[in-house]
């Protein structure tokens, strides 16, 4: 098999955050951010390399490793899957490759990874990464069974994220464009006839999605009314869905301010979060919320072309590192020459 490549988009999130892990829909988006997977055939062994990291294994080491794996995810053994990740950089990409081969896995590759997604930010870096690896699999095997791209790369970011996450990231990546996911559904494309304009801030804060699901997951535990919470998370991603494909942008916003205010008293923004959002606002944003997990990363602010300029400038007054990508880009998909 001759060598080949893949980039996938990131991802941000427009609706839905935890509210999408207990059953409700979320709606998402890729941006223009990407990143990219080369693989090249080898005579014998498997090697890594990626984020500045080269680490080795025998086909051997790397099926043991996979099979470890599914007895962890079975007896739901996520702090072996957290220790595990924590410990081998890989080990995603590992089981992803051992996933997707199967018998057919050969008895050595190189696997090359580079992004140019900030990491721990909430745009959904390591679904990116495996929804790479996946498009560049199913070259490798003659098939873009979007289904099957998909289960890949879910598994990969699945393991990144200590064993629990849903397909959300990984599917936005894949297919590109914009997403309504609901866990266990497959993404559902939507129309969207009009320019989607977001100025995306970074806080700078590493947003650990692991560790805020965790904390969610215990507030959810002790607070009666959690369950409110997030059926009016639900609740405003339906309401979007119409907006969205309508292009009412200023109701949209008003959603997307809504929701920020949820998130907030699900305990998941933080005060430098907050503080972009309202220099976003105050700066002629329509509506703008954190993206992602929360605890750190990043915030969008939905935008008219004509206050672009002037919010992505109170955003980086504000103490935020600005991105206007590109929103809505096609999804992961194979390239003919290195970026």
């Amino acid at each position: 098999m001759a060598e080949v490549r893949a980039r996938a988009p990131a991802k941000v999130i427009l609706f839905g955050e935890h509210a999408v892990n207990r059953g409700h829909a979320a709606i998402a988006a890729s941006v223009g951010l990407y990143a990219h997977c080369r693989l090249r055939p080898r005579a014998a062994g498997y090697r890594f390399e990626g984020d500045g990291r080269v680490a080795e294994c025998t086909r051997e080491e790397l099926c043991a490793l996979a099979r470890q794996v599914d007895a962890w995810r079975a007896a739901e053994r996520h702090d072996r899957i957290r220790s595990l990740v924590a410990s081998d950089f890989f080990a995603p990409a590992k089981y992803v490759l051992a996933s997707a081969l199967g018998d057919r896995l050969p008895e050595g590759m190189e696997v090359g990874f580079w992004s140019g997604i900030p990491q721990a930010a909430g745009f959904g870096s390591s679904a990116a990464c495996f929804a790479a690896l996946a498009r560049a699999l199913g070259a490798w095997l003659g098939t873009d069974d979007l289904r099957s791209l998909g289960q890949w790369a879910y598994r990969g970011d699945l393991l990144a994220h200590g064993g629990v996450a849903s397909a959300l990231d990984t599917q936005t990546s894949l297919l590109g464009g914009v997403i309504r996911y609901r866990v266990d559904v497959w993404g559902s494309p939507l129309s969207v006839p009009f320019d989607l304009r977001l100025v995306v801030g970074d806080t700078g804060v590493p947003a650990q999605t692991g560790t805020v699901n965790a904390q969610v997951r215990a507030w959810e535990a002790v607070e009666p009314a959690a369950a409110h919470y997030f059926r009016t998370i639900g609740l405003l991603a339906g309401e979007a869905e119409a907006a969205l494909t309508a292009g009412e942008w200023e109701r949209m916003g008003l959603l997307m301010t809504l929701n920020q205010l949820a998130l907030a008293r699900i305990g998941v923004s933080t005060p430098e979060l907050e503080t972009l959002c309202v220099a976003a606002l105050r700066a002629g944003a329509l509506g703008a919320k954190l993206s992602g997990s929360g605890g750190g990363g990043i915030m969008i602010a939905l935008v008219h072309q004509e206050s672009s300029e002037s919010v992505a400038r109170a955003i980086a007054d504000a103490g935020g590192r600005v991105y206007t990508p590109e929103v809505a880009v096609p999804g992961a998909h194979l390239l003919e020459e290195e970026p």
